[in-house]
């Protein structure tokens, strides 16, 4: 576990086999979802994916073709088509390897990151110091989330232009339990 008031470390998955469906496909596992309403499918035929983060009664949206993964208490969480197969090797029916790739992390107590800054500024993230059931809260997936002050913040991409400016970010929670189980630190 990297100390709390380390500069901004960085992390790999360490389980990158898991299983994952695709939405529209008619797997058996949609169908649990859609009959226990952790998804709904809407009449446009997004759909409402309840994952863990997802709070307010609203769910993250997703659409036909994304994918979604169930972690071990039942909770689906959609994965956007393209990042999805970018990340992905299919080893065989509904079971992949991630490409693990060290992806930089911020908790709470970790120095400010230009990343935070950032996210902060252009209203793409808030820190809610009084609260610290819903310390984070951001809009994503089509939803606002919101996380414990111990929950960690991945970013999957930040973007810049030729001067090196960070012009957006892909970001989002992670359960500080699922990450100790699932991450290692790499300094």
């Amino acid at each position: 576990m990297a100390p709390e008031n380390a500069k901004q470390p960085y992390a790999i998955k360490k389980n990158t086999k898991r299983q994952a469906w695709e939405f529209g496909a008619g797997s058996d596992m949609e169908m649990r979802m859609l009959s226990s309403e952790r998804i709904i499918k809407h009449p446009n035929g997004l759909y409402e994916v309840f994952s863990k983060e997802a709070t307010e009664g609203k769910g993250q949206m997703a659409h036909t073709g994304d994918y979604f993964k169930v972690d071990e208490e039942g909770f689906p969480s959609p994965c956007e088509r393209d990042w999805f197969r970018k990340n992905h090797e299919h080893l065989e029916a509904d079971w992949y390897l991630q490409i693990a790739k060290p992806l930089k992390i911020w908790r709470k107590g970790y120095d400010e990151s230009e990343e935070i800054r950032f996210l902060i500024d252009n209203g793409a993230l808030t820190i809610n110091e009084e609260d610290p059931s819903h310390y984070f809260s951001a809009f994503l997936w089509g939803t606002m989330e919101t996380a414990p002050s111990d929950a960690v913040i991945v970013f999957y991409s930040v973007n810049r232009d030729d001067n090196a400016k960070i012009t957006s970010i892909t970001f989002n929670f992670v359960d500080y339990g699922y990450f100790q189980e699932n991450y290692s630190f790499l300094c």
